[in-house]
């Protein structure tokens, strides 16, 4: 500097502050590849997303996500940036259940067979304990629909029975139980002074539609007693099945663990002469990237499961 000439800095513009939400809305783009789909898992409106990305590309003044079809793809800097904001997003997380599960909050968005129903009351009981902030939004359908759904990043977790892909998913298995064909009490004693061979026929069937892994084997057994498999009834869920075979209207393919209880009373009671069907094993399934309270969902599920630990001994 020359004499009293003052020096002059030229200074950047401030910033904007990166927010986790955008950063939120970012790596759900990036999974879900488009606008809508993150949207959706985001609870708010594509309009909304939109706005977030372009907050989001002004402040970091470069472009990260260019239109594919219907959907969007990752730039060169889109994908380094969802990177780092993934590993950001999962240290925030591990530091607030570092400070307590109690503290913990949000909700998880699980998907359930029927069949699983007391595994999942299991599980909110013990997680309503250690983290009472955290909620649940559940889905009960078939295994199949549902890992579908958690493949596309539309669920947490789910918590099926029968066999899983494990190269798709981490799978935490939680138990094994068995199906067995069953009917009310007065059913059955009506048709026991029949020939074992014609106490079947004419009765209703009750399963979960015939794409189940279990169907093949359970009808296996009923062939041999000449039931009438014309009259099989696909049903959404064992659940269902369930409630309708204690009813009176025919017989059904539920799990032992889901209607002990209906047993014990006599609502239902086994088929006679019917040997238990096929062994199952029982799992929580998430994607990798699960996140921490959701591995403490996991611990709970695997921790209070009602399902038996180990295979029956037939």
């Amino acid at each position: 500097m020359q004499g009293n000439e003052a020096a002059v800095f030229h200074y950047p513009l401030p910033m904007r502050k990166l927010t986790t939400t955008n950063l939120e809305v970012a790596v759900w783009i990036a999974r879900l590849g488009s606008f809508t789909s993150a949207a959706e898992r985001m609870n708010t409106t594509q309009p909304g997303i939109s706005a977030r990305v372009k907050e989001l590309e002004d402040t970091l003044g470069h472009k990260l996500f260019v239109r594919q079809g219907r959907g969007v793809e990752l730039t060169l800097e889109g994908r380094d940036f969802v990177a780092k904001a993934e590993a950001v997003l999962k240290q925030l997380d591990n530091m607030s259940v570092s400070f307590g599960k109690a503290s913990s909050s949000g909700v998880v968005q699980i998907g359930v067979s029927s069949i699983c129903l007391d595994l999942l009351a299991a599980t909110s009981i013990e997680t309503a304990r250690t983290m009472p902030l955290v909620s649940y939004n559940v889905d009960v359908d078939r295994a199949a629909p549902l890992l579908g759904r958690l493949e596309a990043r539309k669920l947490d977790l789910v918590m099926v029975s029968g066999p899983v892909e494990a190269h798709k998913f981490r799978i935490h298995p939680v138990g094994w139980d068995r199906m067995l064909w069953v009917g009310s009490q007065q059913l059955m004693e009506s048709r026991m002074h029949l020939p074992r061979s014609e106490r079947l026929k004419g009765l209703q069937i009750w399963c979960v539609q015939s794409d189940s892994f279990y169907w093949s084997q359970g009808t296996a057994s009923l062939r041999a007693q000449g039931a009438d498999l014309g009259r099989a009834n696909g049903i959404g869920n064992t659940a269902a099945v369930a409630r309708v075979v204690a009813a009176g209207a025919g017989i059904g393919l539920v799990s032992q663990a889901l209607v002990q209880t209906d047993l014990e009373m006599g609502r239902l009671v086994p088929v006679p002469d019917f040997a238990p069907c096929e062994q199952i094993e029982f799992s929580v399934v998430t994607m990798p990237d699960c996140g921490s309270i959701v591995d403490e969902v996991i611990s709970a599920a695997v921790s209070h499961s009602p399902f038996r630990r180990t295979r029956f001994d037939d």
